[in-house]
């Protein structure tokens, strides 16, 4: 036998502990390529989108690749740990340092080259699926037809080749540090009694509930200087959940006589302690990684439901026409009727009206605002037109000397620092109003607008130079939703020197296409971080089974059923398995709190749906391993 032959067969011979691994390799590989031909795809080229798509499709891509070299890192580091007592065999029997870090990488790069092809061919089996959905996704007329490029093989082969060699020289150097009768014992070595602090369990503790609390109170401006002290203290806070509060909490078990002693409760606790002491650091990257998965998962699928509600939310108004500077009312109506004549032939029904606003100087009492700052106004009767329109009530009415400044709700939440006297000049002298604010949707092309009474307004209207006058054409359109697509195009047509459009439609549709590419691009990332996630763990007690197995055996022949064995069985590994996608599930629905109280709609179902989709997927894989220990267990009595 050849010493390549040799290698083959310690790989052949170890396929049950490389199975995890290796499907999980193909996964990334499968992913990573279907990205890559859709970048190399040539009609992908041709479209209008070819830079976003190819941002999205780059930015998935260096991820994807980066997350598979942490997964590769971590599964050959753990594989080689199972394995180092066979190493320190061979080493016994006279193999030396080349040749054992020969083997070491002609097994991983059989492995990684096994793994590249079916990954690529899998890629080439599910591609022209995944580019009906990307073509969906992109409002594209015509599916993208089914094509392989050479370079997306190129680049996929070369990368995930570089990867598994480099894994490789960190696998030979890890050994190297390595002494021999350390290699040799492997992992059988004596296990001391885990041990715990009860400082920095509190810890853990109390920056969780900060950063709880940080999410909980979080609004759309605090939550863009909250974010990083937020992952600051949930990540530090979830390792010593895992590595110091789970100890102390089964410690606190150990010390409750009448649960402890309480049927199998002595075997469980006294052994799970150790898998938990064990496996913490692995119990906790598998939480941060679902955590990731399970919010980056809600807060697209949340946003991607709720664009309706944050359309009506930002734009009240279904169509506003309002005119440039230095556009007087003859030009604007002009425009204004061809945009109505366009309606009407896109039997499009619609209610309008024309009203005007003044954009003027006004001195206020507030260091924030500028002197004599640009305002626009608008009399109490054309705002009550505005809210009719709407189908709105208006919930204020000014007086001679009250005027109402409009603020947006989710503007609402910055204790802005708004004037509370406005001073306008009438034949050089000041006229004082009251200001005060009322919290009401407003259009994003005029900022800020002052609602006053008519009779002040008519009086600053008369003065006003023709520059400071603005029309304002507003349209209600029953069901805009239906019509979208053909206001939006209408409104494109619209002369922007002329005036300036702004609609429900636009809104909607460019928010409904941005939220759809992060929707395919954040959607896949995410399930791979829950799969890598989930491989990790999966890989631990896998490997780890053959061990496992032998203790249960002593139990055996100690007098316990097999039923009773069973139910051990499926309590620890039900602990090891659920307790990091509950930590995550926690974490995940603070951060989707926090884009509650950014958004209008609710998010609750959406984010219940992609909680119980994963919870799903990682019950089947419980069962799956509950199943193979069961069956293993029947064997070895």
């Amino acid at each position: 036998m050849t010493f390549k032959q040799f290698a083959f067969n310690n790989v052949k011979r170890n396929s049950r502990a490389y199975l995890s691994y290796f499907v999980s390799c193909v996964f990334a590989v499968t992913v990573f390529f279907m990205y890559a031909a859709v970048v190399f795809h040539p009609d992908i080229a041709e479209t209008e989108l070819q830079r976003i798509v190819q941002r999205g499709v780059f930015l998935s891509e260096f991820i994807i690749y980066g997350f598979s070299f942490l997964f590769v890192l971590y599964s050959t580091s753990a594989f080689i740990k199972s394995r180092k007592k066979e190493y320190g065999l061979l080493t016994t029997f006279g193999i030396s340092k080349s040749q054992l870090n020969q083997m070491l990488i002609l097994e991983n790069t059989i492995i990684g080259c096994v793994a590249i092809i079916v990954g690529l061919l899998v890629g080439a089996l599910l591609l022209k699926v995944f580019l009906m959905i990307l073509s969906l996704v992109l409002g594209l007329d015509e599916i993208l037809p089914f094509y392989i490029s050479m370079e997306a093989i190129g680049l996929t082969a070369f990368l995930f080749f570089i990867m598994f060699e480099f894994n490789s020289i960190i696998v030979v150097w890890s050994l190297r540090t390595n002494a021999i009768m350390d290699v040799f014992r492997g992992t059988t070595k004596a296990k001391k009694e885990p041990n715990f602090s009860w400082i920095l369990s509190i810890l853990s503790l109390s920056t969780i509930g900060y950063a709880y609390y940080l999410a909980y109170t979080a609004n759309m401006m605090s939550m863009m200087w909250r974010m990083f002290p937020i992952l600051a203290l949930i990540i530090p806070g979830t390792y010593f959940l895992f590595t110091q509060l789970s100890i102390a909490c089964t410690n606190l078990l150990k010390r409750s006589k009448h649960y402890y002693y309480r049927y199998l409760n002595l075997l469980i606790i006294s052994d799970f302690t150790y898998k938990l002491k064990d496996n913490a650091r692995l119990l906790f990257f598998s939480a941060i990684l679902s955590a990731v998965a399970f919010t980056s998962s809600g807060v697209i699928y949340g946003l991607f439901q709720s664009v309706i509600t944050e359309t009506e939310r930002f734009i009240p108004q279904d169509v506003s026409i309002v005119s440039q500077s230095n556009v007087d009312k003859d030009e604007f109506q002009k425009e204004i009727n061809r945009i109505k004549k366009e309606f009407r032939k896109a039997n499009i029904d619609f209610t309008s009206a024309v009203i005007n606003s003044v954009r003027t100087e006004a001195y206020t009492d507030t260091n924030n605002w500028k002197e004599a700052e640009q305002h626009t106004f608008f009399s109490f009767s054309n705002y009550r037109k505005l809210t009719e329109m709407s189908q709105q009530t208006s919930t204020f009415q000014p007086t001679s000397n009250t005027g109402y400044l409009l603020i947006n709700d989710f503007l609402s939440q910055i204790r802005l620092e708004t004037p509370k006297k406005l001073s306008f000049e009438f034949d050089h002298q000041l006229l004082d109003i009251k200001l005060k604010t009322a919290n009401t949707n407003n259009n994003l092309f005029t900022s800020f607008p002052i609602i006053i009474s008519d009779d002040l307004y008519n009086r600053l209207y008369e003065r006003s130079s023709e520059d400071e006058i603005y029309y304002n054409y507003i349209m209600h359109i029953p069901n805009w939703i239906n019509h979208k697509e053909k206001t939006k195009t209408i409104l494109d047509s619209v002369d922007f020197e002329v005036a300036y459009p702004e609609s429900k439609a636009e809104f909607y549709v460019n928010m409904k296409d941005s939220m759809s590419y992060s929707f395919f691009f954040g959607i896949f990332i995410s399930v791979l971080f829950f799969l890598v996630a989930g491989s990790i763990l999966y890989f631990r007690l896998y490997q780890n089974i053959d061990k496992d197995l032998d203790h249960f055996h002593s139990l055996y022949r100690l007098g316990l059923t097999e039923s009773e064995m069973k139910k051990i069985i499926t309590k620890q590994l039900g602990f090891l398995f659920f307790i990091p996608f509950f930590v995550a599930v926690i974490h995940a629905s603070f951060a989707f709190k926090a884009l509650q109280n950014m958004l209008a709609s609710s998010i609750l179902l959406p984010s219940i749906v992609v909680i119980m989709a994963y919870f799903i997927v990682h019950f089947i894989n419980f069962i799956f391993i509950r199943k193979l220990y069961t069956a293993k267990l029947k064997k070895a009595m």
